[in-house]
């Protein structure tokens, strides 16, 4: 067979790939030049081509295979050798790099479908473990039957990369447990591995020693969501487990059987330690149980304290080192028996009515509305049938009072915005910014993560770690760059360097803030496009140019502050390139049906996805003056419309 070489193919490749359609296939089976084109400049789909290589310096095309990649499986289009070159092994070579390529990306299974008439195909096929699962008649054409066969990954049950069970620890060396069916992977190797970030399937469960933000374990949970993987914990569960208050609304849920359970209890104080759901004081397993399920993080123990009833006082977290050390009969136990059991379970909240709160900040120096944009929410709201009170972070106890949480001050996980935000989803307000998209939104690597996963086109990007910066990883990097740190908004956080001195330099203090550095190719242009969403639907555009001599739109190192910001320019909707409104609204599905700006670049008629905003800018004079008041009302009508939508179903917490 000699030396063999798989490719990608490009649009040099498109005369060889009609010349093997023309040699290989019936006329009404072949894919045209434009048919092929489309494979060719499609996100979903790629075209392999298979090379002899002669020497050196040359090789021949002989074969190429035509993929299309879905949720979970790879779909076989095509796979074709050139007469000349066929009985030699390159068919049996092209099918196994397809087969790798699915395994490398996480794929569940690779499907295809064969000529049912072509005996001699299909036990080929079969060769490979592919089974016939469906007959298909008239498939190619009248009398033209089909089989539609299927190679099934997770059928390989000794393999515990297929199980899809997941721990993740900082060392794997230090992990002193066996366990069948379950894969014990570093964080690093998590968050690298090509296998992990392409497939959905994963359960995984992070031991990070760290949820500490910023640390590795924060980011294998982070990026966990974003990969779509069952993931305990989530980032949200850490924060909610650390705040009193959100654990206490959590608690109301089972008041009363903590109140049953603990009677017996003499003392005014007690701590229950939970592991994975269990704990060492056996007489308190069912109590063990309902608590991990409210706060679903791995390790932790309950504090409560009698004062006439028993009330939460305060939740401690541990981290695995803590656990092996203390605990590790129950830990064994746990873990084995935590990924035996399906896990569907949500939480049913309460429901609430009519009166919308607006949290702002008047002291926020960039807050996403001006006074004037804040009163026409406020009239808008009034029209649309709401009671309106401006609240601000002193007000959080007042929550329950409300019915809807609209914020209008610069969010981030790590204030008031999002403890907001978490706490009024809990009390079962309907709100804008959810936390969910708090969250997601104000981490640009999650974004990264989310959008890439969602074959959403943005600037070439890595993900940097203070922990594998290597000379070969520097030198993949092109420059210019932009850095950005992972929690960054209003271009702060955001710097561009020229050359590696520069980014030797920059990285030294962005890494002292966080372990994962994300480093995105410069794209020029004279201005960005932000795009307005809500429910899943484009609301208004806007074209925000660059500030005066500067690569941004904000410049906040000017001397003048009216220099700091470039100019805006409104633009209707209709008037908008199809495929900049297109991506801004797939690129904000992925992220929730809340009210999102989406900012994108159009650089050679492409539109690039910059990032994606959960708290948008609406001033006035600036995003409303095509809309007017109209803008307003429609944001408040979504309010109105779902707080109906709730009262009609159960309200869950996911």
């Amino acid at each position: 067979m000699g030396k063999m070489h798989v490719r990608e193919a490009t649009f040099e490749d498109l005369d060889f790939l009609i010349q093997l359609e023309n040699s290989c296939f019936a006329c009404h089976r072949k894919s045209d030049r434009r048919s092929l084109r489309t494979s060719l400049n499609s996100s979903s789909q790629k075209i392999y081509i298979l090379e002899k290589i002669k020497n050196r310096y040359q090789s021949c095309s002989v074969g190429s295979a035509t993929v299309i990649f879905y949720k979970h499986s790879l779909r076989i289009y095509s796979i074709a050798i050139h007469p000349e070159s066929r009985s030699h092994g390159m068919g049996d070579f092209l099918l196994r790099y397809i087969m790798s390529v699915a395994q490398l990306h996480g794929f569940e299974r690779v499907t295809l479908e064969a000529d049912a008439h072509n005996e001699k195909l299909v036990a080929w096929y079969r060769k490979f473990s592919f089974d016939v699962t469906e007959q298909l008649p008239d498939y190619y054409a009248p009398g033209e039957p089909a089989v539609r066969m299927v190679n099934h990954f997770r059928d390989d049950l000794n393999n515990a990369i297929y199980t899809g069970n997941v721990v993740v620890v900082d060392q794997v060396k230090k992990w002193q447990f066996a366990l069948p069916g379950v894969e014990i992977v570093s964080a690093r190797d998590y968050l690298t591995k090509e296998r992990f970030r392409n497939s959905e399937r994963y359960h995984v469960l992070n031991l990070c020693n760290s949820y500490k933000t910023h640390s590795i374990g924060y980011y294998v949970s982070l990026i966990a969501s974003a990969r779509n993987h069952r993931i305990v914990p989530l980032v949200m569960a850490m924060k909610d487990v650390t705040n009193v208050a959100i654990a206490q609304s959590l608690m109301e849920e089972i008041t009363d059987f903590v109140q049953l359970r603990l009677a017996e209890v003499s003392g005014n104080s007690f701590e229950l330690p939970v592991i994975l759901g269990k704990t060492p004081e056996v007489e308190f397993t069912d109590l063990a149980k309902k608590l991990f399920s409210l706060f679903e993080v791995p390790f932790f123990s309950v504090i409560f304290s009698r004062s006439g009833q028993w009330k939460l006082r305060q939740v401690k977290t541990f981290n695995l080192t803590t656990v092996v050390q203390s605990y590790p009969d129950v830990l064994h136990k746990a873990i084995d028996r935590y990924f035996q059991k399906k896990r569907h379970r949500r939480t049913q909240l309460k429901q609430y009515k009519y009166d919308l709160a607006i949290l702002i900040n008047p002291e926020d120096k960039t807050p996403p509305s001006c006074p004037e944009a804040l009163e026409k929410f406020r009239k808008a709201a009034e029209q649309v049938g709401f009671f309106v009170e401006f609240i601000d972070k002193k007000d959080y106890r007042r929550l329950c009072e409300f019915d809807a949480l609209f914020i209008r001050e610069t969010t981030a996980i790590e204030n008031h915005t999002y403890r907001f935000a978490r706490h009024a989803y809990t009390e079962g307000l309907v709100v804008m910014d959810d936390p969910w998209s708090i969250l997601r939104c104000s981490n640009k690597i999650y974004l990264y993560e989310r959008l890439d996963r969602g074959r959403i086109r943005q600037p070439k990007s890595w993900l940097l770690s203070k922990h594998a910066m290597t000379r070969e990883l520097v030198a993949s990097l092109s420059f210019p760059l932009v850095l950005k740190l992972p929690e960054s908004s209003f271009s702060l956080g955001v710097y561009r360097v020229a050359n590696r001195e520069d980014l030797a330099e920059r990285l030294k203090t962005m890494f002292a803030h966080s372990d994962l550095v994300i480093a995105q190719e410069f794209l020029t242009s004279d201005y960005d496009w932000r795009i307005g969403v809500i429910d899943q639907k484009p609301l208004y555009a806007c074209k925000y140019y660059m500030a005066n001599g500067h690569w941004q739109i904000y410049n906040w190192q000017h001397e003048d502050p009216g220099e700091r910001i470039g100019l805006s320019e409104p633009v209707p909707i209709a008037e908008v390139p199809p495929h900049i409104v297109k991506a801004a609204v797939k690129a904000s599905s992925l992220i929730g049906d809340g009210l999102y700006g989406v900012d994108l670049k159009e650089v050679n008629g492409k539109a690039y996805v910059i990032e994606i905003n959960d708290n948008p800018n609406i001033d006035a004079d600036v995003e409303d003056i095509l809309l007017k008041d109209e803008l307003y009302l429609t944001i408040m009508r979504s309010f109105y419309q779902r707080i109906e939508r709730e009262r009609q179903q159960p309200r869950y917490l996911l």
